[in-house]
């Protein structure tokens, strides 16, 4: 057999383990014969045996991608950090909180102010809601769909009290994931209707009964918005978005992507 480089017939030649190429005594190291098949060689000048010239031989190393680390672990870290920021700087939330009658001009509010929360409780159930739901469906759905679901969610229950806001002449404030984690839960209901809750921590139920309870009990407190300080229109213009997209992904309920 002929040698993959010089040609050189060969009775016992040797073949490269890393790249299968057949090759001479002379050329039969990796990085005589210009292996791509392997990774870990010293990069060195080497000599172009075709061309009769010397080139430069340049190895890439695999990209590393934000991504594979988990979106959901990443918004549960920067809410953590917002949480303990604003506890350090409470000005914070005058800049970063979602203000009705002033979003017009600082639209970032309406992405800023799903990071933020204001006391530990609210902090607390929306991180294990986040930590348990969000990476779910994030498992199911792949990076790209949870973030569409994820944003869009928390954007939409924002308007929707920016709307609420308007309507009755009350514009406080607002602060928190809710919108987004309703949204999750909502498409979770329909993608993965299998998937069965602790609610209140104590009472097992399947999901789609949790949302339906959920959504209930958001309606029926809408006109008490004002005393309780909970933005219940947010949560269900949130759900709304969820359940469009658990409708539209259904079909990977059987299937967890990662």
């Amino acid at each position: 057999m002929k040698c993959d480089i010089c040609g050189k017939e060969e009775v016992l030649p040797y073949k490269c383990n890393y790249c299968g190429g057949t090759f001479c005594s002379e050329h039969r190291l990796p990085e005589k014969h210009f292996c791509e098949g392997i990774y870990d060689i010293p990069v060195k000048v080497k000599k172009d045996w075709e061309i009769g010239r010397e080139r430069s031989v340049t190895i890439q190393k695999p990209k590393v991608s934000i991504s594979q680390y988990g979106y959901n672990n990443i918004f549960l870290g920067i809410i953590t950090l917002m949480f303990f920021v604003s506890l350090i700087f409470p000005q914070i939330m005058n800049f970063l909180a979602l203000y009705p009658d002033k979003f017009y001009y600082m639209p970032w509010q309406l992405v800023t102010s799903i990071f933020l929360h204001g006391s530990f409780d609210h902090y607390l159930v929306n991180a294990i809601v986040l930590l348990f739901f969000g990476g779910e469906l994030e498992r199911r759905l792949g990076s790209k769909r949870y973030l569409e679901i994820f944003f869009l969610s928390g954007i939409a229950g924002n308007f929707f009290y920016i709307l609420f806001s308007f309507a009755t002449n009350n514009f406080a404030p607002a602060v928190g994931a809710s919108g987004a984690l309703y949204g999750i839960m909502g498409a979770l209901a329909l993608i993965a209707p299998e998937i069965r809750v602790l609610l209140f921590f104590v009472i097992p139920v399947d999901i789609k009964t949790a949302i339906l309870l959920f959504a209930a009990y958001n309606i029926l407190m809408l006109p008490f918005t004002a005393f309780t300080g909970v933005a219940y229109i947010a949560h269900l213009g949130g759900l709304l978005v969820g359940l469009y997209y658990g409708k539209k992904y259904s079909i990977y309920r059987r299937f967890r992507l990662i």
